[in-house]
């Protein structure tokens, strides 16, 4: 990645992304400072790696399908970002973003592996009512306000080791069908809340092995 982030508006990101989808191909477009909102809502995007990237504005991802490398790493976004009912058809990587406002991913589907890791959430995340057939990694993951992960299934199992949760932390419903990584999960206190909150591993039906 560049250096110095290299500016580019919101727009001519949307119009470099409506390039034709190539299977094994990514457009390179690492280390930019992204003006204005981004409006994907109901695209097909062709692959991309965005890594190391600024977003200025809200992101929105809501419903689009995303048939190749979707790629956000080490992203810093200081708007909201939602995807809500968007398709990844591979691994979504977030690993070490930071997100300075919401995440919604509600009704997301992974057909690969989602990948929080390490990730820095300051607003609400919520991750409630995916469909993940890979993992959802979220290890290192420090969560700052509420997080929803309500009736989601993650087939390929959960990885949340050393995950901190500094404010509630809901799972009612959730299903892991491979394995729970949960060595090191910190979550608030009640004192913290204003309420109780349950372990994260006994809010999950898991239908695998739990390490805790």
């Amino acid at each position: 990645m560049p250096d110095a982030l290299i500016p580019m508006t919101a727009d001519a990101v949307k119009e470099a992304l409506a390039a034709p989808f190539a299977a094994g191909q990514a457009l390179d477009l690492t280390g930019r400072q992204v003006t204005g909102a981004l409006d994907l809502s109901g695209c097909t995007p062709c692959g991309f790696d965005l890594s190391g990237s600024t977003f200025e504005g809200p992101v929105r991802l809501d419903g689009a399908m995303f048939r190749g490398l979707t790629w956000f790493r080490h992203c810093k976004f200081l708007g909201s970002v939602s995807a809500t009912g968007a398709v990844f058809a591979h691994d979504a990587r977030f690993d070490g973003a930071a997100f300075s406002r919401d995440l919604t991913l509600s009704r997301a589907e992974a057909r690969g592996t989602l990948v929080l890791d390490n990730a820095v959430l300051e607003g609400d995340a919520w991750l409630d009512r995916m469909q993940i057939l890979g993992s959802l990694s979220m290890a290192g993951t420090v969560f700052g306000a509420a997080v929803s992960l309500d009736a989601t299934e993650a087939y390929g199992g959960l990885w949340a080791d050393d995950t901190e949760f500094r404010a509630r932390v809901s799972a009612a419903g959730m299903e892991v069908h491979g394995r729970n990584w949960l060595r090191g999960v910190r979550v608030a206190a009640p004192s913290a809340i204003g309420a109780p909150t349950q372990p994260l591993a006994r809010q999950i039906r898991s239908f695998g092995y739990i390490w805790g």
